[in-house]
């Protein structure tokens, strides 16, 4: 819970702690939309925040929040620079896409499960990753998605993958660890 009165807070000149500027309130840059508060009386506090960031009218939320989900499955998100929505990042290769998911999740109730499903059941997810010399010379980067990305595997996922292949995955939560089949004297060269 936030305290009952607030300290105030200040713009400190030059960064240094002992020199007070002028006293500063809680909100959000003047680009963005305001914040509302809960009441009018009183200051903003974290609960007005979070009420502003999940907002219908706030759609920045949920198009980050897609674009992160699609850079995870996709290798590049729509906007290729995920860690930057302002000015100086890249325009959306599919602006429309981006904007139609990003409602599409604030609607499902920011269901997780239902946006990865249909990204994973997509025409644009299930194609291949062969590349032909036309689609080359048409989009270099992929960022048409005329065709399946090549990204590397993190080192969990070769793990998961090679004990799902040889039949040594076990898929209920919990218990020990497996330990994969290793020849004998495999670390003395090591070692």
């Amino acid at each position: 819970r936030d305290v009952e009165k607030p300290r105030d807070s200040f713009v400190m000149i030059r960064g240094q702690y002992d020199q007070r500027g002028e006293r500063v309130e809680p909100s959000v840059p003047a680009v963005l939309p305001p914040l509302r508060r809960a009441d009018a009386s009183a200051r903003l506090t974290r609960l007005d925040l979070a009420q502003w960031l999940m907002a219908p009218e706030n759609p920045l939320t949920a198009r980050v929040t897609v674009n992160r989900f699609w850079q995870q499955v996709f290798g590049t998100g729509l906007v290729k620079t995920g860690a930057d929505f302002g000015s100086q990042g890249d325009v959306p290769s599919h602006p429309e896409l981006l904007d139609w998911l990003a409602v599409t999740y604030r609607d499902s109730g920011w269901d997780t499960r239902v946006l990865l499903r249909l990204m994973l059941h997509s025409a644009t997810f299930r194609q291949g990753a062969r590349v032909t010399p036309e689609a080359l010379q048409r989009d270099p980067e992929n960022r048409l998605l005329a065709r399946a990305p090549r990204f590397r595997l993190d080192a969990e996922q070769i793990r998961d993958n090679v004990l799902f292949t040889s039949g040594l995955l076990r898929r209920e939560m919990g218990g020990r660890g497996t330990k994969g089949y290793q020849p004998a004297n495999i670390w003395e060269p090591v070692g």
